[in-house]
């Protein structure tokens, strides 16, 4: 294996300077002029720089779902005050209560704007990388070149991927031709045209073939890039999973998965830590226990970390920081046993101003669990989006329920949860046990325990069932999703909307 860093050093202060962007609208206006890449190294630079790693683009997404909790009561009043101090609650209520004018309650939307720079990004690599000077007298390493075209693809199928899982329909194999998604552009020039959205289907099978070029072009050209933060040939596979089991594809879904655990097989194993992460119900502060971090990328089932952690502040521990809370709901669903329950949820106590707080915090963190008082909001404290073995698996799981091949399904349920329980109380599932319907909805609530709080969620039930949610926020403000809201889509910017008229708001 070559190891890219010996060639490519990341010099991200050098991009900064030669790529800071202004603009109205993402999608009209690009850096033009700016970019004046003519090495294989200005484009490993440049490509690294599309990577949106150090901002929470996507901090709403947590209070879409389900797995968040609030209650009006657990609000923390200032000292010798009768109001409540400013929190994460009073900034994401908009998106907790389903409103229609999101972005003007919480803020300007950092997403469709940073995933298209990303675009812009990959796109500069795919349509130029091949005419790059070497940097290598006697080499014209087109290894490297095919290698970093093949993660400018996985970048770019990456981006679309949340983009239209944002802003557009779910995917449905019927109506995916008509089922409106999100502009796609390929260009890396500025040009003065309207963006209309693309069909589901034209930005799903963009993905696809996206990942699949990304796959061939990195398996065939290996490089050792020494950090998961960047695409390769493992974790474009275990998108490819992902993307296929959102089509329904279940073949695919079943093929890719199996190549992708064949080659790591690594589960994170917590089933021996039933001592340690045994419920304290009268846990302090200055007690609460940390241990790995979940999604650190030092574990060898992660494939690959991105994005700074969206969990920050709006599930702070620090009772201060946020009203919101992880879901009681959530918490009950883990069976007795299942270690996961408090690894990943505390009961955390703290008195404040004469008055006790009691909260279910989130810990899957670890040691990164987000403090997050103001201070800590600027600090790393883990990604956000992951690719790891067990969703793999789980979609290996799904997929195989879906054909009806239920054995097979119940198999990888049971190599998944041995790894997570305490061995005095698990016992293996058993395919009598299940109808194919009971089977997949079980595999839906075990997604939800394993992959809660890394985006997942919201997006399940969007491209599942799309359920009635009814909440209650401040003063008795009452927020209500009805089954298949076309709130299930958020709405694109208002700003590119006016720039891009072309583009259409989704209905409301």
């Amino acid at each position: 294996m070559k190891n890219i860093y010996r060639i490519f050093k990341i010099t991200l202060m050098v991009l900064i300077t030669i790529s800071t962007v202004s603009c109205e609208s993402y999608l009209d206006e690009v850096p033009q002029n700016k970019l004046n890449p003519s090495t294989v190294t200005d484009y490993r630079e440049l490509l690294s720089y599309g990577y949106v790693n150090d901002l929470r683009i996507m901090p709403y997404i947590e209070a879409l779902g389900d797995d968040i909790g609030f209650s009006e009561d657990d609000k923390v009043y200032g000292y010798n005050s009768g109001s409540g101090r400013p929190d994460a609650s009073d900034i994401y209520m908009g998106a907790y209560l389903f409103d229609i004018s999101i972005e003007e309650r919480m803020g300007p939307d950092l997403a469709f704007s940073n995933l298209y720079k990303s675009i812009y990004y990959a796109n500069l690599v795919i349509t130029n990388v091949d005419k790059a000077k070497s940097v290598t007298v006697g080499d014209d390493m087109q290894d490297y070149k095919d290698n970093l075209k093949g993660e400018a693809y996985a970048l770019r199928a990456f981006s679309y991927f949340y983009l239209v899982n944002l802003y557009g329909q779910h995917y449905d194999p019927a109506t995916a031709s008509s089922d409106f998604g999100v502009p796609i552009t390929l260009s890396t020039s500025a040009e003065d045209k309207s963006y209309p959205r693309s069909s589901v289907e034209d930005v799903y099978n963009l993905i696809k073939t996206d990942l699949e070029k990304a796959v061939s072009l990195m398996e065939a050209n290996p490089i050792d890039k020494n950090t998961k933060v960047l695409f390769n040939a493992e974790s474009a596979a275990a998108l490819q999973s992902r993307v296929a089991l959102y089509m329904q594809d279940w073949d695919k879904t079943i093929e890719v998965a199996s190549k992708v655990l064949t080659n790591n097989p690594s589960i994170f194993d917590i089933s021996m830590l039933s001592d340690t992460y045994n419920e304290l119900n009268d846990a302090e502060f200055t007690t609460f226990r940390t241990g790995t971090d979940y999604l650190g990328l030092e574990n060898s089932n992660v494939l690959f970390g991105n994005g700074a952690n969206e969990n920050i502040p709006i599930l702070s521990i620090w009772p201060t920081a946020t009203t919101f809370s992880v879901s009681k709901e959530l918490a009950d669903s883990y069976e007795e046993g299942d270690i996961r329950r408090y690894y990943f949820i505390n009961t955390h106590v703290r008195t404040l101003f004469n008055r006790p707080t009691a909260k279910l915090a989130l810990t899957k963190n670890g040691e990164n669990t987000p403090l997050a008082t103001s201070a800590y909001y600027g600090s790393f404290q883990g990604y956000s989006r992951v690719l790891r073995t067990e969703e793999v698996l789980l979609n290996r799981a799904e997929a195989y329920a879906k054909k009806g091949e239920l054995e097979l399904a119940i198999d990888d349920l049971n190599s998944l949860r041995i790894k997570k329980f305490d061995p005095n109380f698990y016992t293996d599932l058993d395919v009598n046990d299940f109808t194919q319907e009971s089977l997949i909805e079980y595999i839906y609530g075990e997604r939800r325990k394993e992959l809660c709080f890394e985006g997942h969620r919201f997006f399940d039930l969007k491209r599942t069932t799309r359920p009635e949610m009814i909440r209650t926020g401040y003063l008795g403000e009452q927020g209500h999703l009805l089954k298949d809201d076309p709130r299930y889509v958020l709405q694109i910017p208002e700003s590119e909307l006016q720039v891009n008229p072309s583009i259409v708001a989704a209905p409301r």
